[in-house]
Order: C-alpha cells, then structure tokens, then sequence
C-alpha cells in the first residue's frame, strides 16, 4: 500500500470528523450520521496503525471482493473505494456505500446480513484480495 494512497484515506478519514453541518452537504449517500460514525471508527481502528499494513484477509480501502448471496447463491465482485475512485458500473464501490461501509474489517469466510437491492440478504465474503 502507498504512502500516497495511505495519505488520501487519512485526508478522507479527517473529513468524515469534520462538523456535522458540513457532512450533511458532503452527504449523496445512504448512511445516517450514526453509521458515519461507526464507519470513522473502523477506519480509526484500521489505519492508525503502522504505515505499511500485512497482507491480511481483512477488507480495506482498495480491497478485491467476492460476495455471495446465500439467498440465491448470486456471486459479486468489486473493488472497496474511496467516495472519489467510486464507479459501480467498473465494479468499483465507494467505502460510503451501505455495503462498502458493512464490508470494511470484514474478513475472507464471514457472513453477514444487510439490506440490499429492496430485501434482507446474506451474503458470504468468499474470497479477499488487497491492491497492490
């Protein structure tokens, strides 16, 4: 992981913590303030470690994911991003997202359940690749 890019997620980390009044013009998304929070407490937790992080199955900022639905047995893959890199017709899904943000801390072999696409699902992370 880059230093470069290490910096860009530390400049995003500090500009969920900015006043409320200037998240809500910031705010295209679906997640309330609560889950804002919760989301800036995992990347606290993520990237104030040291600045190269081990090649772990845990999903990070610039992560490769595969997902499937254990409803209908549906496989997804796509790429966690920062607001700016995000393009869901790429693969590629903002960290902001219901499901990007449910995703992060997560690891290879974890099921979870979200709200998605107008149902209750549960999806499986099958397989977890960091960006060189």
């Amino acid at each position: 992981m880059s230093a470069d890019f290490l910096a860009d997620i530390r400049r995003f980390m500090s500009s969920l913590g900015d006043s409320p009044k200037e998240l809500i013009s910031f705010r295209p998304l679906a997640l309330r303030p609560v889950e804002i929070a919760n989301l800036l407490d995992k990347l606290q937790g993520i990237y104030d470690m040291p600045a190269t992080l081990p090649e772990t199955d845990i999903i990070l900022i610039g992560s490769n994911v595969r997902l499937i639905n254990m409803l209908d047995y549906y496989e997804m893959s796509f790429q966690v991003t920062l607001p700016q890199d995000s393009d869901p017709a790429q693969g590629k899904i903002t960290v902001l997202s219901p499901l990007g943000s449910k995703l992060l801390g997560r690891h290879k072999g974890e099921t979870f359940n979200i709200f998605y696409g107008n149902r209750m699902n549960r999806f499986r992370i099958i397989s977890v690749e960091q960006k060189p």
